[in-house]
């Protein structure tokens, strides 16, 4: 086994023993019993109170308890600066704006003028969740709601600056359209935070985020390990199909972070060329 692949799976373990005890336990529990308890959550306040005991978020369902995400946030702008890498931050799944808010305290706190903020969620919670994504029983439709003036209140609470950011409206299949983009002028992709959960809105997300992305953009799955290991399930489907259609980049694997989340940098394959992708190391083009 080679020294990268042995400092990968150190890595992974050693980011799974950060996972809290009762949350490893959900990620075994069988879906005919996870199903039940995910309705019961449709009520915000079990919702915020499991979701505090499984030591995800406190009880005002904003800050993290875990630091995981925004560290990996402000490691990523950290290296992207060192890189010489400028451009704009995008998140495509807010909730309620802890990871948009990190983000941009991170970027000033770090000295990184100019960059822009664009964060897309339905705000209306997750779509009817389709396929194999839907099998596992892990999400249900409406999870994650969030009503776009109470996420703002939020994060000018916070201390947020509104006017270097954009929120944009809408379920990624409908809401992600080149007149967005036009409309508000975004620019190249630095840092792209794609939490998404499923395979059926990450789909959408990075065939609109294809032609912001430059050398050296890096992406943070927050949900990449949701589905466990599973390459046919949420945002590693989604990657590899998008991978597959690309083949002008590769990405390379950074870091696991939060227990769940992976990011990739990515690189172009042949420097002339416009901009696509190719796998690097952990997922390749060819499938292989």
């Amino acid at each position: 086994m080679s020294s990268t692949v042995e400092d990968r799976d150190l890595a992974t373990s050693a980011s799974r023993s950060q996972v809290p005890l009762l949350r490893r336990a959900w990620d075994y529990m069988p879906s005919l019993i996870r199903r039940p308890i995910l309705r019961l959550m449709r009520s915000e306040r079990i919702r915020l109170r499991l979701l505090a005991a499984l030591g995800i978020r406190d009880e005002t369902d904003f800050i993290a308890l875990g630091s995981g995400g925004a560290d990996a946030i402000e490691a990523a702008l950290a290296s992207l600066k060192t890189q010489g890498v400028s451009g704009d931050y995008y998140e495509f799944g807010l909730y309620r704006g802890q990871s948009f808010w990190s983000a941009q305290r991170a970027a000033d706190r770090l000295g990184i003028g100019g960059m822009r903020f664009f964060g897309f969620d339905s705000f209306e919670g997750l779509p009817e969740v389709e396929g194999n994504d839907r099998k596992a029983g892990i999400f249900v439709s409406g999870d994650y709601r969030a009503p776009k003036d109470q996420v703002e209140q939020l994060l000018i609470h916070h201390g947020f600056d509104m006017e270097r950011a954009v929120l944009v409206p809408g379920y990624f299949d409908q809401s992600l359209t080149p007149e967005v983009k036009h409309d508000h002028d975004m620019g190249p992709a630095a840092l792209v935070m794609v939490d998404c959960d499923l395979y059926q809105s990450t789909v959408p997300t990075l065939a609109f985020i294809a032609d912001r992305l430059q050398e050296g953009t890096i992406i943070l799955f927050d949900d990449w390990y949701c589905f466990g290991e599973s390459e046919q399930h949420g945002e590693p489907r989604a990657f590899g199909e998008f991978l597959d259609a690309h083949p002008e980049w590769t990405a390379m694997p950074l870091q696991r972070f939060s227990g769940y989340g992976q990011s990739f940098v990515v690189h172009r394959s042949n420097p002339g060329t416009l901009p696509a992708f190719d796998q690097g190391e952990s997922l390749t083009s060819n499938g292989g």
